[in-house]
């Protein structure tokens, strides 16, 4: 070594004390759980953050009718559900290819003419069911 008083040997250089071989065991195996518990953050981190690449959840739109009837939209897809006595059904399959905003302009609509009233059906006629 140097005799240089501004030198400090470094604990690399001087030579390791055992105390007992039972404090040998108990520090590497304390030193290999701290690594452990340092290697399992980090995986957990990095899988949190590969994860969070999909972080939109879908958007839906729910509504009740008056006779009971649940419809929900699901606006990124466009797709309709219905539900009534926890039976469900679609009325109408998405479609990726929905604009997201309006036109600038709608087209205008042509006015119809007003549909004349029903006539009356005279009082003596006995109603007739519906064909199926």
């Amino acid at each position: 070594m140097t005799d240089d008083p501004r030198y400090r040997p470094s604990a690399r250089d001087e030579e390791r004390r055992s105390d007992s071989p039972l404090a040998d065991a108990i520090e590497m195996s304390v030193r290999r759980i701290v690594t452990a518990i340092v290697l399992a953050g980090g995986l957990i981190g990095i899988g949190a953050y590969f994860s969070g690449e999909d972080d939109e959840a879908p958007n839906y739109q729910v509504t009740t009718t008056s006779d009971g009837r649940i419809v929900r939209l699901n606006t990124d897809s466009g797709s309709i559900v219905i539900c009534q006595d926890n039976r469900c059904w679609v009325m109408q399959r998405g479609s990726r290819d929905l604009d997201d905003e309006p036109p600038a302009a709608l087209p205008k609509q042509e006015a119809r003419p007003a549909l004349p009233a029903p006539a009356q059906a005279p009082d003596n006629v006995a109603a007739v069911p519906a064909a199926r």
